[in-house]
């Protein structure tokens, strides 16, 4: 349930001193203030500098078929958003709740009581991770994070968590933590994951967004698949009153086909369809800052 802006290298920008700084700032300064110096100050820049301002604007050209000056708008609005939801994570670290409005929350709660392990697909869409610090859960959901974000971050994140049975495991770096995840799976716990950012070229799923073809990470599929797991996709998408809107969508498969491939595709079409599906809703929301896509 973890998406903040990234290098290249995949870890988050920011130090520990700037951390604390905002944290500190947010429990005395009205939130919209943050907003809008972000929206004013940081975005412009951005968008001159960064590459991923330019691959949205390329997403909202080519894949959603917009005009060039309503792209650069989009582009501009969706950083904006995003941005919003990078504050909204340090005001949840500075203690600031926020109202989420759950849809499939019974059948979530229903799935997750259930002893079999449960597998939760993230994509970077929305804020999940919002949800990450609003839920009591009955068994302990381990949340696959990037083994290099800096520690301090991953501190506040911990300590945020509190008394939700919430832990991280930290992934793609050189240790590798297989054993933790397999041990978590036995004890029939629940793993939550992203799948619309891969770090492994070699390891991919193709499924289709607004038609178009996009590579997936093919490891969550393959744990679901190879256990047998019950699978629902989580995302929370930011409104404008600044509440958010939780879906929680089961991902149904045929557990019975003979070939796990078949299997694994079922997933990541139910899975794309339901970016898709939220997209619609929220077409600003797509924060997928990389280069997804299958080259034609």
């Amino acid at each position: 349930m973890f998406s903040l802006n990234r290098r290249k290298d995949g870890s988050t920008y920011g130090n520990a001193w700037m951390y604390r700084t905002i944290i500190f700032m947010l429990k005395h300064i009205n939130i919209k203030v943050f907003y809008w110096f972000m929206a004013v100050v940081v975005i412009p820049p951005t968008l001159i500098f960064s590459p991923g301002a330019r691959l949205t604007y390329r997403y909202f050209r080519q894949k959603r078929g917009l005009g060039r000056l309503k792209s650069w708008w989009y582009t501009y609005r969706n950083h904006c958003i995003f941005g919003q939801t990078v504050i909204d994570k340090f005001a949840m670290y500075a203690g600031h709740k926020f109202k989420i409005t759950y849809h499939g929350l019974d059948e979530f709660i229903e799935l997750e009581k259930d002893s079999t392990p449960l597998l939760l697909l993230n994509a970077h869409i929305g804020c999940s991770e919002i949800i990450g610090y609003s839920l009591r859960l009955t068994k302990p959901c381990n949340v696959l994070v990037f083994g290099g974000e800096k520690q301090s971050l991953m501190n506040y994140r911990k300590s945020s968590f509190g008394d939700m049975n919430m832990r991280m495991i930290p992934v793609g770096i050189e240790t590798s933590h297989s054993d933790e995840i397999i041990k978590a799976l036995d004890n029939g716990e629940t793993i939550s994951a992203f799948a619309d950012r891969f770090m492994n070229a070699k390891k991919l799923i193709v499924s289709k967004v607004h038609g178009h073809q996009i590579n997936l990470a093919k490891g969550p599929f393959s744990i679901a698949v190879n256990r047998g797991m019950n699978v629902m996709m989580i995302s929370a998408m930011k409104e404008r009153d600044g509440s958010y809107t939780s879906f929680m969508t089961p991902l149904h498969y045929d557990k019975t086909l003979s070939k796990s491939s078949e299997q694994r595709q079922q997933i990541a079409d139910a899975y794309t369809a339901e970016i898709d599906r939220l997209l619609d809703l929220y077409p600003l929301q797509w924060f997928n800052y990389s280069d997804p896509w299958v080259k034609s």
